[in-house]
């Protein structure tokens, strides 16, 4: 799928920014595996574990039951 946004000319603003931004949300919302997100943004799996605590999110993707197995242990 290729998603085309708008947006007015905001100074500073990299395009690869949005995109890691985008993706490490969508990751973080169960929306794309781990692998998924590395395709998207063409790097490897290190890369994108340090990438993502530059949006606030962690590796781990924080679901009810991913929570519930760790109280549970």
């Amino acid at each position: 799928m290729k998603i085309t946004l708008e947006l007015p000319d905001l100074p500073d603003l990299n395009p690869r920014y949005v995109n890691e931004a985008l993706v490490a949300i969508l990751y973080s919302q169960g929306k794309l595996s781990q692998f998924q997100a590395c395709q998207v943004l063409k790097i490897n799996r290190r890369a994108f574990e340090e990438m993502l605590p530059n949006y606030g999110f962690s590796i781990l993707v924080d679901t009810i039951d991913n929570i519930n197995i760790e109280l549970s242990a």
